[in-house]
C-alpha cells in the first residue's frame, strides 16, 4: 500500500482517488470479466459502490498493469430513481456520450432508428431534439434499446476494446417498478439483458449487476407472483464482498489518525486491532466509530473511548440508522416469511456460539415447515454463514457487530 495520507472519516462520498482498500477485489472481479459478466449483491454500507467506483477510476486511468493488454475501460450508472426503460436508455447514451477517457461511441444506428419512429429530421438524446422518454416511444424502447447495446458493442469489436458497464442498484430500481404495478417493464429489462447479453459479450461488453438486495430476491418475487420462468442471470458469476483485509483496516485508521486523532504510540498497534475486531473489518463501521471518538470524545483514541463508542453504536439511535436496515429489508422484501425470519435471527441472536439447525428449529413455530428453506434465504442473503459438520448444518451471524447489535434491539 501508500504511504498514509490525512483522511477525514466520513461515511458519505470519498474523492474516487482517495477510495482506500479493495485492490485485491479489484484484481479478481476483472479476472472474472476477461471471461463474463458479474453480479456484486450485499446489503447496504459494505462499501459496494466504493468500490465499483475505485474500480471505475482504476481502468479508466490505466492503473492496474496487469490488465493492461485487456483494454478494461468502465462506466458507473446509478439506477436507483429511475421510472421506465426510456430513463435508462438516456441515461447511458448520456453518460457514454460524456465519456472522456476513451473514444466516441458511435451510436448513429440508435439515432437513425429514432428518427425513423419519430420523423424527426434530427434526433441526439443528449440535446433537446427528441427524448427517448415519451409515452408514444414506449412501444419502441426494446428496439431502441437493442440498437443501443449493438452500437456499442460494434464499437468495442471494431476497438478491440472491453467496456464495463456497472449497474448498481439494479434489483432496487426492478423493485420499484415492481411495487408500481410496472411488471412487464421489469421483465421486459431481464429478458432483454439476458437475450443479448452473450453476444455482446463476445463483442467485449461486460456488466456488472450490483445491489443492496439480490437480483435473486427479484427473480424469485417474479416466480411466485408472476409465474417469471426466465433466468437472466444463471450464467453471471456472483461475486461476494468480504471485509477489509487487517492491512487495509490498519492503514484505512492510519489516514484517520493523520486527519488530528490523538493515539498513544505505545498502545497503538493493540487499540487499532480491538477496532477492527470489534467492527469486524467493515470500513463503514470503522469510520462511524472513528466519528463517534470524534464527536463524543475529542479525537482521543484510548481503550475507554472505543468501547464506549462501539456501545454508542449499538444503543444509541442516532448510530443506528444502517442497523434499521437489518430488520427493515426483511420486511420490504420477504413480507410473507418476515416474521419467521425475524425469530429465527433472535434464536440465533440470543445464542452464545454457533447453533445447529435442528435446535433453531425446535425454538421456532415452524407451521408452514419453511424454517430450512429461510434459513437458506438468510444466508443468501448474507445475514448469516453457514458451515456443515457431521451431517448438520450449523448457523451464526456473518457478521458479529450485527449479532451484538440483533440482540440487544430486536430479540
Amino acid at each position: 500500500m501508500n504511504i498514509p495520507f490525512p483522511l477525514t472519516p466520513t461515511t458519505g462520498t470519498i474523492k474516487d482517488e482517495k477510495i482506500i482498500g479493495r485492490d485485491k477485489d479489484i484484481v479478481n472481479i476483472l479476472k472474472s470479466l476477461r471471461a463474463q459478466s458479474i453480479t456484486v449483491e450485499e446489503i447496504r454500507r459494505m462499501g459496494k459502490t466504493l468500490l465499483l467506483r475505485k474500480l471505475e477510476y482504476k481502468c479508466n486511468n490505466d492503473l492496474i498493469p496487469e490488465f493492461s493488454k485487456d483494454n478494461f475501460r468502465a462506466v458507473y450508472f446509478s439506477l436507483q430513481g429511475k421510472k421506465n426503460l426510456g430513463e435508462v436508455i438516456e441515461l447511458l447514451i448520456k453518460r457514454l456520450t460524456e465519456f472522456k477517457k476513451w473514444y466516441q461511441i458511435d451510436f448513429s444506428k440508435t439515432y437513425d432508428l429514432v428518427r425513423k419512429i419519430t420523423g424527426a429530421v434530427k434526433a441526439t438524446v443528449v440535446s433537446v431534439d427528441v427524448s427517448i422518454n415519451l409515452p408514444e416511444l414506449k412501444t419502441s424502447w426494446k428496439e431502441i434499446f437493442f440498437k443501443l447495446l449493438e452500437d456499442i458493442s460494434n464499437t468495442l469489436e471494431e476497438n478491440d476494446q472491453k467496456l464495463i458497464l456497472i449497474l448498481d442498484e439494479l434489483p432496487i430500481m426492478l423493485w420499484d417498478w415492481y411495487k408500481a404495478e410496472r411488471y412487464d417493464e421489469a421483465i421486459e429489462l431481464l429478458d432483454i439483458l439476458r437475450e443479448r447479453r452473450q453476444e455482446l459479450e463476445q463483442k467485449g461488453l461486460r456488466f456488472i449487476y450490483c445491489g443492496s438486495i439480490g437480483i435473486k430476491v427479484i427473480l424469485q418475487t417474479l416466480r411466485e407472483e408472476l409465474d417469471y420462468t426466465g433466468e437472466p442471470t444463471n450464467d453471471m458469476t456472483e461475486y461476494n464482498l468480504n471485509p477489509f483485509s487487517v492491512d487495509e483496516s490498519k492503514f484505512l485508521m492510519e489516514c484517520y489518525i493523520l486527519s488530528g486523532f490523538q493515539i498513544d504510540q505505545h498502545e497503538k498497534i493493540n487499540l487499532l486491532e480491538k477496532i477492527d475486531t470489534l467492527c469486524n473489518g467493515l470500513p463503514f463501521y470503522i469510520a462511524n466509530l472513528f466519528i463517534i471518538i470524534q464527536n463524543e470524545f475529542d479525537n482521543n483514541i484510548t481503550k475507554e473511548s472505543i468501547e464506549e463508542s462501539y456501545n454508542l453504536i449499538l444503543n444509541d439511535p442516532k448510530y443506528q440508522k444502517a442497523f434499521n436496515q437489518l430488520k427493515e429489508r426483511l420486511e420490504t422484501y420477504y413480507p410473507k416469511k418476515a416474521q419467521l425470519m425475524i425469530r429465527i435471527l433472535s434464536v440465533i441472536a440470543n445464542t452464545t456460539n454457533e447453533i445447529e439447525e435442528s435446535e433453531i428449529i425446535s425454538q421456532i413455530e415452524d407451521e408452514d415447515n419453511t424454517a430450512k428453506e429461510i434459513l437458506y434465504a438468510l444466508v443468501e442473503d448474507h445475514y448469516l454463514g453457514r458451515r456443515f459438520e457431521e451431517g448438520k448444518r450449523i448457523y451464526s451471524f456473518k457478521y458479529q457487530i450485527f449479532k451484538e447489535w440483533w440482540r440487544i434491539n430486536i430479540a
